[in-house]
């Protein structure tokens, strides 16, 4: 993923609509290349900084945005492992099922 890409991906990273490769590849990509960084955290800053000032809460943006991204990628994580054990789980059944029939036929 280049530059433009990522730019072009941070509003939906930020409204959490980035899954799977493509997300992976964000997220790769932002923590290689400074100034795709800095620009999702100015981007990040615009989002939530200004609502929380007018909240008037204390907060540290830059640990925030950090712990965000390995949040993504832990939830992508925990998906594929699903969808594995799921794949896992509906070849077992298909197995147990020819078994069946292969045990009625005899």
């Amino acid at each position: 993923m280049d530059c433009k890409e990522t730019e072009r991906r941070i509003s939906r990273f930020l409204a959490n609509d980035l899954t799977g490769r493509e997300l992976i590849q964000f997220i790769e990509h932002v923590e290689s290349c400074e100034s795709c960084k800095e620009e999702l955290t100015i981007q990040y800053l615009s989002s939530e900084g200004i609502a929380r000032l007018e909240e008037g809460k204390t907060f540290d943006l830059d640990r925030e945005l950090t712990e965000y991204m390995h949040t993504m990628v832990r939830k992508y994580k925990l998906r594929r492992k699903i969808r594995f054990g799921i794949l896992v789980l509906e070849i077992l059944a298909i197995l147990i099922i020819a078994g069946v029939f292969a045990y009625a036929l005899l």
